[in-house]
């Protein structure tokens, strides 16, 4: 297959890709207010789509076949370590929020009897 209708079926791929790559986007630019898991989930998925894309752009060049190979190998190791730094990321916040949750929990045990309120 030539790289001319390689790069039409890569820049197809990417535009319906959208579906993934804005929602990622929208999670990358809400800061503080998504989880540090989130957000590396989303900077991988943006990276992964931002390497298919630099692919299809070089299939429009004369870049030999190892150049893109390359680019996509480093983008597929990117891709893989950010989603793994997610996985352990969100490992290490359900584990947080299960403490808090255990500690919210044993408070409420420890005086069943305590009066609510005044009134």
């Amino acid at each position: 297959m030539s790289q001319p209708v390689l790069a039409l079926g890569t820049a197809a791929l990417c535009a319906s890709g959208c579906v993934w790559y804005l929602p990622a986007a929208v999670d990358l630019r809400a800061g503080g207010d998504r989880p540090d898991s989130l957000r590396l989930t989303a900077a991988g998925t943006l990276t992964g789509w931002g390497t298919l894309a630099l692919v299809g752009i070089l299939l429009l060049t004369p870049a030999p076949w190892q150049a893109l190979g390359a680019v996509t190998a480093t983008g597929a190791v990117a891709v893989a370590w950010l989603w793994g730094r997610s996985w352990v990321q969100r490992r290490r916040e359900q584990r947080e929020e299960s403490v808090r949750w255990e500690e919210l929990r044993g408070a409420g045990a420890r005086s069943p009897g305590a009066p609510r309120g005044s009134g």
